[in-house]
């Protein structure tokens, strides 16, 4: 998101971040965590999360290469990110962050355009989960995927392909989806079925027929989702 601005502040904030690794299951964020720092995702996929009292979890998004994770307005994070596959990322202290938006205003307005863009994708997503089937919510789901790897790429953005990567369980796209895990299984089985989709391996699976997902998805594509931090 800086690169392009210059400034003595952008400089500091740079030179603070440091370098961490995740393994698969271990947390980035917890909730009730301070505020103080945010992450810039290098590599591997991130589930961001809120629990319940009662033990239910809610997935609220699935994040990846060159996305932004930590923003708050609260002084403790509300919700729980956590490494669904080997990560890396850059750790940035809050407060050098928040004193690059005060003295750059291009970078201001680009930090509200992303947040702009995360409230979107945030609609996108209830709207998902409270008008669409099992089998829809699925189908959008892999759109929503296939966008967001083509856009967050490692190495930058590349053209949408067919292939489908899966880092996450079907329990996590049961708790994304607001689905149950059987019922998960079942909508993947009736695309296959279909030959609307075929599965590489466990984490992967190939769209054979993109206008089918983007009709039962009820939408072209993710064409506008979603900005990178």
């Amino acid at each position: 998101m800086a690169k392009g601005y210059d400034s003595p502040e952008i400089k500091f904030l740079f030179s603070e971040g440091r370098e961490r690794h995740f393994k698969a299951g271990e947390h980035l964020i917890t909730e009730g965590q301070p505020t103080d720092y945010f992450y810039d995702i290098i590599s591997g996929t991130v589930a961001l999360a809120r629990n319940g009292r009662d033990g239910r979890r809610q997935i609220l998004s699935f994040m990846g290469a060159r996305q932004f994770l930590g923003a708050s307005s609260t002084p403790s994070y509300p919700n729980l990110a956590t490494a669904l596959t080997d990560v890396r990322a850059i750790c940035y202290p809050r407060a050098a962050l928040e004193k690059a938006l005060n003295t750059t205003p291009g970078l201001a307005s680009e930090f509200r355009r992303v947040l702009t863009r995360i409230l979107e994708s945030a609609h996108d997503h209830i709207f998902t989960i409270g008008q669409r089937s099992a089998v829809e919510r699925v189908a959008s789901f892999l759109l929503y995927l296939r966008a967001n790897q083509a856009r967050f790429a490692p190495e930058g953005p590349r053209e949408k392909s067919e292939l489908i990567d899966l880092p996450m369980t079907r329990l996590d796209i049961a708790d994304f989806l607001g689905l149950t895990i059987e019922t998960v299984s079942r909508a993947f089985s009736s695309l296959k079925k279909s030959n609307t989709i075929a599965f590489t391996d466990s984490h992967s699976c190939t769209i054979l027929n993109i206008q089918s997902i983007r009709d039962l998805g009820g939408r072209e594509d993710f064409t506008q989702h979603r900005g990178s931090i």
